[in-house]
């Protein structure tokens, strides 16, 4: 199982989560789920924040400890 790292990143960039969902074009509520890890964005979605984060889509994502692939 993988988890995203929106909230890392987001925190580290200093831009707020409104800020991000609004240019992401998905409602605050959908976003904190994302940061949430209790859904996750599309491919799509998660390219486009790739961008607006200046990270690479791979740096979105970690993989939960005790996952064996």
């Amino acid at each position: 199982m993988y988890r995203n790292k929106i909230a890392y990143w987001a925190a580290e960039k200093g831009l707020k989560h409104k800020a991000l969902a609004k240019q992401c074009g998905v409602s605050v509520q959908t976003f904190s789920s994302w940061v949430n890890n209790k859904t996750q964005p599309d491919l799509i979605q998660a390219y486009q924040l790739s961008k607006l984060l200046g990270v690479s889509m791979e740096d979105l994502v970690e993989e939960e400890k005790g996952d064996n692939g």
